[in-house]
């Protein structure tokens, strides 16, 4: 599926092809991400979506080799601008994180050193890849045009986390995230921890860095209507899987699956009063997955055929790819018959 951005560009920065993560328990594997495939395009923002234990994160961890035991990589490729993540040694990774890939995590206050100067904690990513820097007023420049990227003044230079705010120190986070100019970013759910104020100054302020630096970014949330307003595509994951994949504007205006539309419809409405469509039921024992269909269980649409065949991505629209049987084209009439059911309910 191709993507045609403003700059122009059709070029795969990352390539990600049936990922499989598990992660072991004395009952069996539990199925945290079930051979996922995309694509993440030069100077694009891809929002990856889906209810919490879906595999978001895992699927972040599992890009940036990152998964830690009982967790493990079952199988897949992951590939940065022609170089297979998954061939790396650990040496090789090591400095392959922060220049090809990077994080922003969820947690800034965690992830920071409460006993280190952000100044320090900037400088030992920058040293640690780049060796010891012979001018230390170069250095601070650096860091000073770090902080003006992110909108952090000046004075945190000397200070601890611990002095700022919840969202300078998202902020000190994104800094770090950037500063070796990575190919691609995953911010793990970075606005989360944050009140709404806050959570749109950090959102702005990926959009600006990644603009301004040129990375590519997949910004990881729960907040779709957040999400509307900064990433190119959005990526629905249920339960492992991938199960829908469209433009913004296309999945908003007209989502196709119905995991998909149950989230949309799960969002209140500023302009009318109405009722809250919600996603019956529970999910499934991630270690016994149910045949067919991974969203059967809960789906309003689910017929027979939903237990007898796994769906495949299907190219339903230009650039839109579901993982549905109503898109099937043996299917058709069904699918007519269950939507307006459901507009209508």
């Amino acid at each position: 599926m191709e993507k045609q951005l403003e700059n122009g560009s059709e070029r795969v920065v990352l390539k990600v092809e049936k990922l499989r993560i598990h992660y072991a328990t004395p009952q069996g594997d539990v199925i945290a991400v079930s051979d996922i495939s995309f694509d993440l395009f030069e100077g694009e923002t891809l929002g990856l979506v889906g209810e919490s234990g879906c595999g978001k994160s895992t699927t972040a961890y599992g890009i940036l080799q990152l998964v830690q035991p009982p967790g493990y990589i079952v199988n897949g490729s992951i590939e940065v601008d022609g170089t297979e993540v998954l061939d790396l040694g650990e040496e090789e990774l090591r400095k392959f994180r922060w220049t090809g890939l990077s994080l922003i995590p969820q947690g800034a206050m965690n992830s920071l050193n409460p006993t280190m100067r952000i100044k320090d904690q900037i400088i030992d990513v920058i040293e640690s890849h780049e060796g010891k820097q012979k001018s230390k007023e170069a250095l601070r420049d650096r860091i000073f045009e770090l902080f003006q990227n992110v909108g952090l003044p000046n004075r945190i230079y000397d200070m601890y986390p611990h002095e700022l705010s919840g969202g300078m120190k998202q902020r000190v986070c994104i800094a770090m995230g950037v500063a070796l100019h990575p190919t691609v970013v995953i911010a793990d759910e970075a606005t989360s921890a944050l009140d709404v104020v806050v959570q749109r100054i950090v959102a702005q302020t990926l959009v600006k860095v990644k603009d301004e630096i040129g990375v590519s970014l997949i910004v990881i949330g729960h907040d779709m209507g957040l999400l509307a307003q900064i990433v190119d595509r959005i990526a629905v994951m249920y339960a492992g899987k991938m199960v829908e994949i469209a433009p913004v504007e296309n999945i908003y205006a007209e989502p196709l699956h119905p995991y998909t539309r149950l989230l949309i419809d799960s969002i209140p409405s500023i302009k009318e009063r109405k009722p809250l469509k919600i996603t019956e039921g529970i999910t499934h024992d991630p270690r016994n997955p149910p045949s067919g269909c991974i969203f059967r269980l809960r789906c309003p649409f689910a017929w027979e055929h939903c237990a007898e065949e796994e769906p495949e991505p299907i190219d339903a629209e230009h650039k839109h790819e579901v993982a549905c049987h109503l898109y099937d084209e043996r299917f058709e009439e069904r699918r007519a018959n269950a939507f307006a059911t459901f507009a209508n309910s």
